[in-house]
């Protein structure tokens, strides 16, 4: 299986996951691409059922302000996925999750917060609703705890890095916006939050979380780092770079992921290893490293 999952991700770096017709549609064979790199092999109707018949968590509230402006941009997820599907998901999430055992080494507490709606939505667009719980939940409580904490931890950590990695990647940007006094926490912040699902087109934001899922979410902060480095000329050519920088320009996941790939090689192994662990553990360790 291992040898097998190797050759998998190596397919969708070099090749992608096929977008014409194949024996299982697209979104199909995404869905069950996507379930088998965050290892979920069962499901369990009789559970969801259960969790949706709770009625309303305590959290209810949050997910109805927040499930109506979820990729509002996009004409295309209204059209496939349904306000009432993402509310269940994200409700029966609520329920679970007050049952779920906490780590030995920290105390991770699990509950609605801010952004996760738009990290279920992906799952919800190419998955039927139950896959998407299931999906959805092992991706928050196995690939990003750190990110769905109550004070955010995970994503604060990864806006200190990005500011670390573009700071190698391109010092003369990097200098450019701190003599403007931008602080990455100003313009990356939804994109460190949600992975680059903030972004539109939501057919590239899936293409590039092919790349994050294959090799780690850690690696978004040097996707985010890539963007930055791709309209770098017309970000020195303002005066005032936040008005470029209010709403990255579309995503090009395959020029993101190019860009990446050859910023990795600039990054110092000590920095890699602390964007590997900033997602899912080590929190303590890496409040002091900075």
């Amino acid at each position: 299986m291992r040898a097998n999952l190797r050759t998998l991700r190596h397919l969708i770096l070099t090749q992608g996951i096929p977008h014409s017709p194949t024996p299982l549609p697209p979104q199909d064979l995404r869905c069950r691409i996507w379930k088998l790199l965050l290892g979920v092999y069962k499901t369990s109707a009789d559970e969801y059922v259960a969790l949706v018949s709770k009625g309303p968590s305590p959290v209810f509230d949050k997910i109805k302000n927040d499930a109506f402006r979820t990729l509002m941009g996009d004409k295309g997820f209204g059209k496939v996925v349904e306000e009432g599907m993402l509310v269940r998901v994200l409700n029966a999430f609520a329920w679970r999750a007050k049952d779920y055992p906490t780590s030995r080494l920290i105390n991770l507490q699990f509950s609605y917060v801010q952004g996760m709606n738009v990290l279920a939505a992906p799952f919800l667009y190419i998955m039927p609703e139950l896959d998407a719980f299931y999906t959805f939940a092992t991706f928050i409580h196995h690939t990003c705890p750190l990110y769905v904490q109550p004070a955010l931890e995970g994503v604060h950590c990864g806006i200190k890095l990005l500011d670390k990695c573009l700071l190698i990647a391109d010092p003369t940007l990097h200098a450019y916006l701190k003599s403007k006094n931008l602080d990455p926490v100003m313009y990356a912040f939804p994109s460190v939050m949600t992975f680059s699902a903030c972004t539109p087109p939501l057919h590239e934001v899936l293409r590039l979380w092919d790349f994050l899922l294959s090799y780690g979410v850690h690696m978004n902060i040097i996707c985010i780092v890539a963007q930055l480095v791709l309209i770098r000329s017309e970000i020195l050519k303002s005066a005032s770079p936040m008005k470029v920088l209010r709403t990255f320009p579309k995503l090009d996941a395959k020029k993101v992921i190019g860009t990446c790939m050859k910023l990795i090689e600039l990054i110092p192994d000590s920095l890699y290893d602390l964007l590997v662990r900033h997602v899912f553990g080590m929190y303590y360790l890496l409040r002091y490293s900075f």
